[in-house]
């Protein structure tokens, strides 16, 4: 009964271990006591099934535990399963290398076989047991130190690569655990030989881990890269729009003589039908300059006059309105950046519509303290959700769709919410930003 109340215990903190690593770098589907109830049930199934299954090759038990955790773990979290896989097979490694190396030290150190160290309920088994736990303890939160800098989402194919590498040195350790009780029954100098191995599985796992951080960091660069061009973007096409209206108006201030002269000939000729269409040509080039949104806000109106004249070039039916807004504390890109490319997919999904069929619907006003940004728009192409993200249906997968996630991104920075909904094939964005982010 001693004995397995021991194992019970230690086989307890290798669960907590392994889910705060998940609960750390996962994103959870349940919030407060739900969360910590379902965590609790996983955290003691995870336990109970290491220690009533009796199958004797620890490959197979390996195997059997990864496949129930990924169970549990699939059901409680979002993200991808490759992503899951992964982080389960991490943790197993460490405990299976933790336990490699300490007890092969305490055997050579005590000159006896490792069986003997990691079996009973002996004080060398539970200094054993204590060692090779703190030791895991470390590796794990290392790891997780590690994989919170880094960003996750980069190409399936990279996360698939580290789960049969890890597996791979899973089954690579598991053969040495299997070998090891034999070769020492010869020579109790092979238990040094396999902590050396030992620790050679374990710094090439270590360097193995820090290059596919440095891929997450790469990518996570290039994706910044890609958010920064598509904010200058945004902002060069509204400046175009700015000076070709400033051009233009030159252009009509300039011919303003010869026009009001033309006209002064047509009328003392009593040309009237030719005169009301001078003045309305005259007119109608005006009214195409002229900025049609006064919000208050200078970037904001430069922002959405741009868009305007986006949705006429296209046909497309706009409604814009938009309170009198004050000075925003929102830097002019993170602005451009957030309305720019809600607006731009709203454009995008419309021209895949007939044009009797294109609208899009924006407000923006404030209501105590916050500024909200409301657009609807219709669609009829397929939308693919995946753990709460839209999946982009175009080829270029990695860059592609990524306009949502520069929105979400920049409205957290300034600690707004930001979220979506599609129903009845009208797809909304809703924006919530506070006046004053910086202020308590």
């Amino acid at each position: 009964m001693r004995e397995l109340l021991i194992k019970l215990f230690f086989t307890f903190l290798e669960s907590v271990f392994l889910y705060r690593m998940i609960d750390e770098l996962l994103i959870c589907k349940f919030k407060g006591f739900k969360k910590t109830m379902f965590l609790s049930m996983a955290i003691l199934i995870d336990t109970l099934f290491v220690q009533l299954c009796h199958l004797r090759l620890s490959m197979l038990r390996t195997l059997l535990f990864t496949a129930i955790s990924l169970v549990i773990v699939q059901s409680l979290y979002k993200d991808s399963i490759f992503i899951k896989i992964f982080f389960i097979l991490l943790n197993n490694y460490i405990f299976i290398i933790s336990d490699m190396i300490t007890g092969n030290l305490l055997s050579w150190i005590c000159k006896i076989n490792v069986r003997n160290v990691i079996s009973g309920v002996s004080g060398l088994t539970i200094s054993f047991s204590i060692l090779s736990k703190i030791t895991a303890f470390l590796l794990v939160f290392s790891y997780i130190r590690f994989f919170k800098k880094i960003d996750f989402n980069i190409p399936t194919k990279y996360w698939i690569s580290m789960d049969l590498i890890t597996e791979f040195f899973i089954i690579l350790i598991n053969f040495f655990m299997i070998i090891e009780g034999t070769l020492q029954n010869e020579n109790f100098q092979y238990s040094v030989q396999i902590v050396r191995m030992s620790l050679y599985f374990l710094l090439m796992s270590v360097l193995m881990i820090y290059l596919f951080g440095r891929i997450c960091l790469f990518y996570q660069k290039e994706k910044q890269m890609y958010a920064l061009k598509l904010k200058n973007k945004a902002l060069k096409d509204q400046l175009a729009f700015q000076e070709a209206s400033a051009s233009e108006l030159k252009k009509i201030r300039h011919d303003i003589k010869n026009n009001l002269a033309n006209i002064s000939y047509l009328l003392k000729e009593n040309h009237i039908e030719e005169s009301v269409g001078y003045i309305n040509a005259i007119t109608s080039t005006l009214e195409s300059t002229k900025s049609i949104i006064h919000c208050g806000n200078n970037y904001l109106d430069s922002i959405l006059n741009y868009e305007m004249t986006l949705c006429k070039n296209n046909n497309i039916d706009a409604c814009f309105e938009i309170d009198n807004i004050p000075k925003l504390n929102i830097a002019p890109t993170d602005l451009s950046s957030i309305i720019s490319n809600v607006l731009n997919n709203a454009v995008e999904a419309n021209l895949k519509l007939t044009e009797s069929e294109r609208y899009i619907s924006l407000k923006i006003f404030c209501y105590k303290n916050y500024l909200s940004i409301i657009v609807k728009n219709p669609y009829k192409h397929i939308l693919i959700e995946d753990n709460g993200t839209l999946i982009t249906n175009k080829k270029d997968k990695f860059y592609h769709g990524y306009g949502l996630k520069s929105v979400e991104s920049s409205v957290k920075r300034y600690r707004g919410n930001f979220k979506y909904s599609y129903e009845n094939n009208i797809f909304m964005s809703m924006i919530i930003l506070p006046l004053n982010p910086n202020s308590d």
